[in-house]
């Protein structure tokens, strides 16, 4: 990474023009970074998220950026949480699960699985392992946001 040289010269005059610099940057500049930053982190954690996912818009809260996406199907939680023995023996890593109550469904299911219809009739299953893919978008964007806010900063300041 280039580094860059900035002088100031201490006077009464150039401290003030100095203050004004960093107030503009705070309360003009600094906003737009964060709307960026979050929308191109949402954009990347929706490419590989479950169908029917959608973008929620960045937006200021206070002095916070806030947005995500979004699934409302209830069949993509059980895929995310996995289900049953199977999802209990690999579960999800959010420990906020447990503290939500969630629980796997083990009760007289176990080992021996459990019949349910389709559309083609019944099928047979012991559950499913949680397949993570909100988990794993939210831990890219984490990966990918020093780097993101550092681009979009750099492009509003103009360097």
């Amino acid at each position: 990474m280039a580094t860059r040289k900035v002088e100031r010269y201490l006077s009464l005059e150039s401290m003030n023009g100095w203050l004004k610099e960093l107030e503009n940057l705070k309360t003009k500049q600094i906003p737009k970074v964060a709307l960026r930053t979050v929308n191109r982190l949402t954009d990347e954690m929706i490419k590989n998220a479950y169908p029917d996912t959608e973008k929620i818009p960045a937006k200021m809260e206070g002095n916070k950026a806030i947005g995500g996406i979004q699934n409302k199907k209830s069949k993509w939680a059980y895929k995310e949480y996995g289900t049953g023995i199977v999802g209990s023996q690999n579960p999800h890593v959010a420990e906020a699960l447990q503290q939500a109550g969630w629980k796997y469904d083990v009760n007289n299911h176990g080992e021996k699985g459990w019949i349910y219809p389709t559309e083609n009739g019944y099928k047979w299953t012991k559950g499913q392992p949680a397949s993570k893919e909100f988990w794993n978008a939210l831990m890219k964007a984490e990966e990918m946001f020093p780097e993101i806010v550092r681009e979009e900063f750099l492009r509003e300041v103009g360097r």
